[in-house]
């Protein structure tokens, strides 16, 4: 064993002395040359090449259903909408069971999510008896949030997942828009939903998709925050609002937060000078006041991000 040793230790010192690398050596005593970077690169090339085929089939295709729609009698039009949907669907479990199909589990999934709610509004275009469309769509929302979130449950995977949030949201909106709430009172409620579920989501194993929840709750939240407040004695309560975004982004340490938070402020502040010194002669001195707080703003943001969110 002493003797191996003492060869390696041979062979490494000669290698050092004439700068020999570990795929020279490989190659002198016959080893096959590694090809994983190629082999990589060919992979990447097969799978971009293969999802931009199947999104030319999949735009062709509902290029051919739209210019033959007119043509069409409503079990057909179901048929191709609905049905299609159902079939990838169905497509898509199988794949999602099978270990050699499990990539193409959740395009299939995404499919379906596309033409599942369309069928379903065919169906009530083609044999519903009129009245407000918000009850079709409030039907079609809920099902399919309850169906990928049932989906999301079985699998385990964050693609369902995501769909049963953006369909619980339009749901929810749906809902309060019957109920007669206004649209920036949805805007934040809903906002404050999504932010929460955000949250949740990044102490889970789906965090991947939490940014987006980030991006679209907080810009939510804040801009129906902002239309509520507009123009009142409590408008300051917008800026406190953002404010205390960037306190939140650090917490959870969430760029995608920090980042709507930021700009909300910049907005905010470009929006408050022009409103109230547009026409005085201070308008230069607040455009430099400005600038000087936008840089101010930018240095914050960035050393939170580099103190407290990148550290993550």
């Amino acid at each position: 064993m002493s003797d191996r040793s003492d060869v390696l230790l041979q062979i490494a010192d000669l290698a050092r002395r004439h700068n020999l690398s570990a795929e020279e050596i490989a190659a002198a005593l016959g080893a096959p040359r590694s090809d994983a970077a190629s082999g990589r690169g060919r992979a990447t090339l097969v799978r971009v090449l293969g999802y931009l085929g199947g999104t030319f089939v999949f735009a062709g295709i509902g290029v051919f259903v739209a210019l033959q729609w007119e043509s069409m009698n409503a079990p057909s039009r179901v048929v191709v909408t609905l049905g299609s949907g159902v079939a990838a669907l169905a497509l898509g479990l199988l794949a999602a069971r099978e270990e050699q199909y499990e990539k193409a589990a959740m395009p299939l999934l995404l499919v379906a999510a596309a033409l599942e709610p369309t069928g379903m509004l065919v169906v009530f275009g083609e044999y519903g008896s009129g009245g407000d469309w918000r009850w079709a769509s409030l039907v079609t929302s809920g099902a399919m949030a309850l169906q990928f979130g049932g989906l999301a449950a079985s699998l385990g995977r964050s693609t369902p997942l995501f769909l049963a949030i953006v369909f619980a949201v339009l749901f929810w909106w749906t809902a309060f828009d019957l109920l007669g709430m206004g649209a920036r009172y949805i805007s934040a409620c809903l906002g404050g939903s999504m932010l929460l579920a955000a949250v949740g989501l990044d102490r889970t194993r789906h965090a991947e998709i939490s940014p987006v929840w980030y991006l679209l709750g907080s810009a939510a939240l804040l801009y129906g925050l902002f239309d509520i407040v507009r123009a009142t004695m409590v408008e300051a309560l917008f800026l406190a609002a953002a404010a205390a975004f960037v306190y939140v982004a650090a917490l959870v340490r969430s760029r995608t937060l920090l980042f709507v938070s930021t700009l909300a402020i910049l907005a905010y502040t470009g929006y408050f000078t022009g409103r109230h010194f547009a026409d005085s002669i201070g308008w230069p001195l607040a455009l430099i006041a400005f600038g000087i707080f936008m840089i101010a703003m930018s240095a914050l943001a960035f050393r939170i991000d580099r103190e407290y969110v990148r550290r993550a």
